[in-house]
């Protein structure tokens, strides 16, 4: 029955994507945050969604009539595109027989020619409107359906991430669902119609409480860096500290035991054998990047037993640190920063560093502009402190878990940068604008 519904859901939205450009977009986005293979269990459980919409969007790109964009290359996007190439010689020309080249490969290429063709769809507020939509649907169904289940099962339920996607353990779910908290803020703020608004409300409420139930400490951490955020740069001060001093409450009173005792951890970084074996696979990862400072070793060579082995007891460059004797089994870098480097080299993790700080440069010079432009560019400004947050909560959490390659962090670059280039046009030439339905 699910998967009648949604093919019936699916054919509804085609006729759409295929008439608008930019719906198709959408739609191509929506399908690779959303992951609906996981929630099918019958003959749509197969179906590659991502790749039907990502054929009609660049099909349609292709055999348009009306006239394509003008495309101006601008630094994130350069940068992304050097990143992309940069991947690429890493996995040809990295360890050999490492059997995460191929699959992340193509994964994070599909990732950033979705990113580097968002100025060919995105053009205007509606549009980024409709792409902040998006991803709120797409990771936000994901916070709703979990939070559901952590309040029906009086706090119980452990929340555990969705297989088969780079979400797929509890700490890397957790951290992206805290991206997703700012977005649905902003569409409580900038949606016209109430129920919109409502709606957006009652999904925040209950992504928080899905974060709560990945018991997930690096998402707590970035949940929490979130919340003093945005309670200093929120215009509507009162509603910040009410929702914030609500959720504190809710937690005190209903949070399991288990769940205190995990956070409790935190304070107790030595002792914590699970932390300090995240700090091994660190020093493994920068003996990686040292003996190969260009190119790195290819996608999650740490992962590679062989290079494990190899490297298990070199120091790098933590070697001040004291650690436990390395697992014999080769683990994750549990950190998006050392995952680069021993990936990607130290040239990679320039340009990953690169392409976020072109966020937050955007980030200063969006409200540099919104100061001398017209009142109604009040919503520019909480959408980019809204993409800024979410990139806050992924510097921040990432800082624990592998989410190099994840693909929301990509979009909100570009989405920023799109901001950018869309506040600068209408100070240029302004034009009244709709409200956002």
């Amino acid at each position: 029955m699910r998967d009648w519904m949604f093919l019936a859901g699916l054919l509804c939205m085609l006729p759409f994507a295929i008439r608008n450009r930019p719906a198709a977009y959408l739609l191509w986005g929506w399908t690779a945050i959303l992951a609906p293979n996981y929630y099918l269990y019958g003959f749509m459980h197969d179906f590659r969604f991502n790749l039907t919409a990502a054929l009609i969007a660049l099909g349609g790109l292709l055999f348009a009539r009306e006239k394509k964009p003008d495309i101006k290359l601008t630094l994130p996007m350069i940068l992304i595109g050097v990143f992309t190439l940069h991947t690429i010689l890493s996995a040809l020309l990295g360890y050999p027989d490492n059997p995460f080249n191929e699959r992340l490969g193509v994964q994070f290429f599909k990732t950033t020619l979705f990113c580097l063709s968002m100025a060919l769809f995105v053009s205007n507020r509606t549009h980024l409107h409709a792409l902040a939509l998006m991803l709120a649907l797409g990771l936000g169904f994901h916070g709703v359906v979990e939070g559901l289940k952590v309040i029906s099962s009086g706090g119980v339920h452990r929340v555990q991430g969705l297989p088969t996607t780079m979400m797929s353990d509890n700490n890397h779910f957790g951290v992206a669902m805290v991206m997703v908290v700012p977005l649905l803020y902003y569409l409580y703020q900038q949606s016209a119609r109430r129920w919109v608004r409502w709606s957006a409300l009652v999904g925040l409420g209950l992504t928080v409480t899905t974060i709560f139930g990945t018991q997930s400490r690096g998402g707590m951490v970035a949940l929490a860096a979130v919340a003093m955020w945005f309670l200093i740069t929120a215009r509507r001060k009162l509603v910040a500290v009410a929702l914030l001093i609500t959720a504190a409450t809710l937690v005190v009173n209903f949070g399991p035991e288990s769940w205190f005792d995990r956070i409790n951890s935190i304070g107790d970084a030595e002792r914590d054998s699970s932390f300090m074996g995240r700090v091994a696979a660190w020093k493994i990862s920068t003996a990686i990047a040292l003996e190969n400072p260009i190119l790195g070793g290819g996608f999650h060579a740490l992962q590679v037993q062989r290079v494990w082995e190899t490297f298990k007891y070199s120091q790098g460059l933590l070697g001040f640190v004291a650690t436990p004797e390395p697992d014999l089994r080769a683990k994750a870098a549990h950190s998006i920063y050392f995952e680069i480097m021993g990936d990607m080299g130290f040239v990679g993790l320039a340009l990953f560093l690169s392409i976020l700080g072109c966020a937050f440069v955007a980030r200063i010079q969006i409200g540099q502009m919104v100061k001398t432009g017209p009142p109604s560019l009040i919503w520019a400004t909480d959408l980019a402190n809204a993409l800024m947050l979410s990139l806050v909560a992924y510097c921040i959490g990432g800082a624990a878990v592998s989410l190099g390659y994840l693909e929301i962090p990509y979009m909100l670059v570009m989405m920023m940068e799109i901001l950018r280039q869309t506040v600068a046009r209408t100070i240029r030439s302004p034009q009244p604008e709709r409200g956002i339905r």
